[in-house]
């Protein structure tokens, strides 16, 4: 836990062509401020004074998260796939990836080659996913005049997704191993910023609206560890 009397943590400043400034916490604890090209430091300052209260809760919430689960791509593996675990069967042969009910049977021609295999099926998913639950919640924003976004799946080290002011909304590929009250949270709280750019009171409301039990769904999304994938025969990390 950080103490009472939070004083603000170092941070790295990258300043790029955009309209606001923007406050980031990695995994690792390290914090940035994206700030646009001409913001003073008084800007800056200002800017994280009125965010310190935020930052201490969420360097708090990472204290508190639990280590990363470490997932061995081995033969009876057991991944999780939409909160639900999923066997792994390998073989060598030609390249695919067939979910059968609860197992997942991967080949490909060389050991090596597993782990972008499995990736590359967890990606298909995410989009087929992704984009059936944009679908379900989109019409709601339609009617309130607002064009669909497309969909980008990305692996994202520190947000679980993002929608940009070009038209995209970009989801975490790792949120397709989470369970679906995750997911459909992700998905409306970027829907939402269609409407709310930031989180202030009228974003909350429309949550709300959306979403009742949304804050109950927040904390199950940052209370569940980070997932890696790692070799059976090094044990290192590979994705």
């Amino acid at each position: 836990m950080l103490p009472d009397a939070f004083d603000l943590p170092p941070y790295t400043i990258t300043r790029t062509r955009r309209r606001s400034l923007e406050l980031r916490v990695f995994p690792d604890a390290r914090v940035e401020v994206r700030a646009p090209l001409h913001a003073s430091p008084a800007d800056i300052s200002a800017f994280l004074a009125g965010r310190r209260d935020w930052l201490r809760r969420t360097l708090v919430r990472m204290a508190e998260r639990p280590g990363p689960l470490r997932l061995q791509l081995a033969e009876g593996a057991q991944h999780p796939f939409l909160g639900r675990p999923l066997t792994l069967r390998l073989a060598s042969g030609a390249r695919k990836a067939v979910r059968r009910e609860d197992e997942l049977y991967l080949s490909a021609p060389s050991a090596e080659q597993l782990p972008a295999v499995l990736l590359s099926w967890y990606r298909a998913q995410a989009y087929q996913y992704f984009e059936a639950e944009i679908d379900r919640h989109f019409p709601f924003f339609a009617a309130r005049g607002h064009g669909r976004p497309t969909l980008r799946v990305k692996q994202m080290k520190s947000r679980w997704g993002s929608l940009s002011s070009r038209g995209f909304i970009n989801l975490n590929l790792a949120l397709i191993r989470l369970p679906p009250a995750c997911l459909e949270y992700v998905v409306v709280h970027e829907l939402c910023h269609l409407e709310e750019m930031n989180h202030g009171p009228r974003f909350k409301a429309l949550m709300d609206q959306r979403l009742p039990d949304w804050r109950a769904r927040r904390l199950l999304v940052n209370r569940l560890p980070r997932i890696e994938l790692v070799s059976a025969e090094s044990g290192a990390a590979i994705g």
